[in-house]
């Protein structure tokens, strides 16, 4: 065999050797959970346990002293916030102290609020002395508490607390009335939000019969939305995570996964306690 011929069957082993080697390489990434930078890991967030209406407000009952223990408190109600695929998602509980009656209904508040209620240009003119007063009297901070829960197990408990009504609630009538006038035969249904400190959006309805027309209206600035875009927003976060999911090692992956599961069996343990 001549010179070049000898060079040319070691550059087929060595050609042979690298494609061998990663190979090898291929199948242990691959059980490994990582393939060419790019793993198998998929992690699952459960929320599978209901939580009935009366344990939310056990739960509430039992909290709102721990964070406001200077008054006695008692609820008066309480509205649903579904989130944008149609499922209850929170319970928000509304509070006044024991020893304030003269806005002892939800219903009472609501109307309420509305007499202080402004455009946008007028309550713009208005003094920061004359804002904080009608806020005031419009929210209700001195009187009221709000305690927002989860509405299944898997979540925590507490998602979100604060003194007074939540704007959507002092908004609730002002809002309704915008939607009747604006949209004739409608009207507004449930409240709709993804995350207990983001937006927060009502349902707008059929007046009647009460079918949903697809539009929702924007707590903050009566921006309407539709509940698909809404829906599409949730569906991108969720492959957003899965993408960033992806890219962790199998060790990585199997860490989270176990801190998921005991975070969720803790929470099931606190609301059992209920």
């Amino acid at each position: 065999m001549n010179k070049q011929g000898s060079i040319l069957i070691w550059i087929l082993a060595i050609l042979i050797l690298i494609i061998l080697a990663g190979g090898i390489l291929f199948f242990v990434n691959l059980n490994n959970g990582d393939i060419i930078g790019t793993s198998n890991c998929e992690i699952k967030e459960l929320r599978e346990t209901l939580v009935s209406l009366e344990l939310a407000k056990s739960v509430g009952e039992n909290y709102i002293p721990k964070y406001y223990p200077e008054f006695e408190w008692m609820c008066i109600g309480s509205y649903d916030i579904y989130n944008s695929f149609g499922d209850i998602k929170y319970y928000v509980l509304i509070f006044r102290k024991s020893e304030f009656m003269n806005l002892n209904t939800l219903e009472k508040l609501e109307q309420n609020a509305k007499l202080f209620s402004y455009s946008a240009e007028d309550y713009n003119e208005l003094n920061n002395e004359q804002k904080q007063v009608n806020d005031e009297q419009r929210y209700q901070f001195n009187n009221t508490a709000t305690i927002i829960t989860g509405s299944m197990k898997e979540d925590k408990l507490i998602q979100n607390h604060f003194r007074g009504i939540s704007e959507a609630i002092g908004k609730r009538l002002e809002i309704k009335e915008f939607v009747e006038n604006k949209y004739p035969g409608r009207t507004i249904g449930n409240l709709v939000s993804d995350s207990p400190m983001g937006q927060v959006y009502y349902e707008i309805v059929e007046k009647d019969s009460l079918e949903k027309s697809g539009d929702l209206i924007k707590i903050r600035d009566y921006s309407i939305i539709s509940n698909s875009d809404l829906i599409k927003i949730q569906e991108d976060i969720q492959e957003r995570k899965q993408k960033k999911n992806s890219g962790y090692d199998k060790e990585m992956c199997e860490f989270l996964k176990k801190a998921i599961i005991e975070a969720r069996e803790a929470h099931i343990a606190e609301w059992n306690k209920f």
